[in-house]
């Protein structure tokens, strides 16, 4: 199961670096009473998905589930598997003379 490791370090950048430094990227977890310093944490991060202040979860369709590096292979949910299955596609016709209706 998942593991949950605690790391004492001297600083913010210091935690930053150490939770960059590992090959997984799924999700992540800020604690603090700063949403300022919650945003610029988050945006360190490389995780595919940043809680601030809650435990990592998966969210509904809208709030995909995301992974970087190691962990999972990109964007997950209903919305983003149609989207990866399909491919939107442009087909234009050049007609001898100008035609606005079909038929």
């Amino acid at each position: 199961g998942p593991v949950l490791p605690i790391v004492s370090v001297k600083s913010v950048e210091a935690a930053i670096e150490l939770a960059n430094a590992s090959p997984y990227g799924l999700q992540a977890s800020v604690f603090t009473k700063g949403l300022d310093n919650a945003m610029s944490i988050s945006d360190a991060l490389q995780a595919g998905t940043v809680q601030i202040n809650g435990a990592p979860a998966r969210g509904p369709d809208h709030f995909p589930f995301q992974g970087t590096k190691d962990s999972g292979i990109g964007s997950q949910g209903v919305r983003y598997s149609i989207m990866a299955m399909s491919k939107i596609k442009s087909t234009v016709i050049n007609l001898a003379s100008e035609s606005y209706t079909q038929g």
